[in-house]
C-alpha cells in the first residue's frame, strides 16, 4: 500500500527548512527567497493572491508552491503561478503559469513551464528571479492557451477504447502516470464517472480532469513534467482527430454482402478508414516527442547527471494535493 504524505504544508514550515551546504558547484536556492520574490513580483504586476498552497516531500527538501490569482476572464479557470524547488539535488528550479479549476479542484499547466528549469549552479538564484519575471510577463498568453485547450476538449468525445489507449500510453510509453494513478483513471472510466456538470463521462474535458485528478498524487519533483506530458498527449491527440472529423477507433463492420467479390487491385474504403483510425494515436505520440524531446522524455536520465542524485524516497510514495 502506498504511503500518503500529509498535505498541511505551510509557508512558515518551508521557510524554516534549513538550507544545506553541499559545497562544490551546487548552489541551493532557498524556499524562502523564492516565496518572497514571487509575492514581490506578483504585487508589482497587480496580481492579488486569493490563496497560496504548498506541498513538499518528507523533510521539505523538495517543495512546490501554488498561488491562486484573481486574474483571468473565466471564473471556471482561475489563473495560478506555480514553482518547484529542491535542496537535495533531485530537481531543478522551475516555475510557470497554470490554471486552477474550482469545480474539480484540479491544477493544470502546459509544457511552457518546464522549459525554464535549470541546475542550481553558478548564479542560479539570479536566474531563478529572471525565470519568475519572464513567466509572469507571459501570464496572459499562457492563460489564454489553456482556455483554448479547454474549449477544444469540451467539443470532443471518444470511446472507452480510445481513452484506454491514451491512458496506456501515459502509463507505459510516457511514464507520466504510475500504477496507482492509471488504476484511478481506469476505475473512473469503467464507472462512467462525470466530474463536471452538464458534461458526460465520454467528453474529452471530463477525461482530462480525470487524469488531472490522478496527477494530484504525483511526487513534488515529478508533478510538473507528468502534468505537462499528459496535457500535451491529450490535447494534441484531439486536435489531430478534429482535423479529420472522423470517428476515432470505432469498430469497422464487415460488408453485409459477404459474397460480393471486390477487385484485387483496389483499396476498400473500410481499409482506408481502419488505417486512419489506427494511426491517430501514433501521430499524437510522435508530435509530443518532437516538441518536448529533452524536458519530458530524458528528464529522469538528466536528473542523475553531474551533481544530481536520485531521490531517495520509495517509488510508491504518493502525494495528495490540498483541497480548497
Amino acid at each position: 500500500m502506498s504511503k500518503r504524505i500529509p498535505t498541511g504544508i505551510t509557508r512558515e514550515y518551508l521557510e524554516s527548512v534549513a538550507l544545506p551546504n553541499h559545497g562544490g558547484r551546487y548552489t541551493p536556492i532557498s524556499h524562502k527567497s523564492i516565496i518572497d520574490k514571487v509575492h514581490e513580483e506578483l504585487a508589482t504586476r497587480g496580481f492579488n493572491v486569493e490563496q497560496e498552497l504548498y506541498r513538499a516531500s518528507i523533510g521539505g527538501n523538495v517543495a512546490n508552491g501554488m498561488y491562486i490569482l484573481d486574474q483571468g476572464s473565466d471564473p471556471d479557470m482561475k489563473m495560478m503561478f506555480v514553482w518547484g524547488n529542491s535542496y537535495d539535488k533531485s530537481m531543478r528550479f522551475k516555475c510557470g503559469i497554470g490554471v486552477y479549476i474550482p469545480k474539480t479542484g484540479n491544477y493544470i499547466f502546459a509544457g511552457n513551464l518546464s522549459s525554464y528549469a535549470r541546475k542550481h549552479t553558478g548564479k542560479a538564484d539570479e536566474e531563478a528571479i529572471q525565470m519568475i519575471q519572464t513567466q509572469l510577463n507571459m501570464a496572459n498568453a499562457h492563460y489564454t492557451e489553456l482556455l483554448h485547450a479547454r474549449d477544444m476538449l469540451v467539443g470532443c468525445s471518444a470511446t472507452l477504447r480510445t481513452y484506454s489507449e491514451l491512458t496506456g500510453r501515459m502509463f507505459i510509453e510516457q511514464q507520466c502516470l504510475n500504477k496507482e494513478q492509471a488504476s484511478a483513471v481506469r476505475d473512473r472510466l469503467i464507472g462512467e464517472v462525470a466530474l463536471l456538470d452538464n458534461i458526460g463521462w465520454s467528453n474529452a474535458w471530463n477525461y482530462y480532469n480525470s487524469v488531472a485528478t490522478a496527477l494530484r498524487m504525483s511526487h513534488p519533483k515529478n508533478w510538473f513534467e507528468d502534468q505537462a506530458a499528459c496535457h500535451s498527449l491529450i490535447t494534441r491527440y484531439f486536435a489531430l482527430a478534429a482535423l479529420t472529423d472522423e470517428p476515432v477507433h470505432e469498430n469497422v463492420q464487415d460488408s453485409v454482402q459477404a459474397d460480393v467479390q471486390e477487385p484485387d487491385n483496389q483499396l476498400s474504403i473500410f481499409d482506408v478508414i481502419q488505417e486512419v483510425a489506427e494511426s491517430k494515436l501514433d501521430e499524437a505520440s510522435s508530435v509530443v516527442t518532437e516538441e518536448y524531446p529533452e524536458e519530458f522524455y530524458q528528464a529522469k536520465a538528466s536528473e542523475t547527471e553531474d551533481d544530481f542524485s536520485i531521490f531517495d524516497e520509495p517509488e510508491n510514495t504518493t502525494y495528495n494535493l490540498p483541497d480548497l
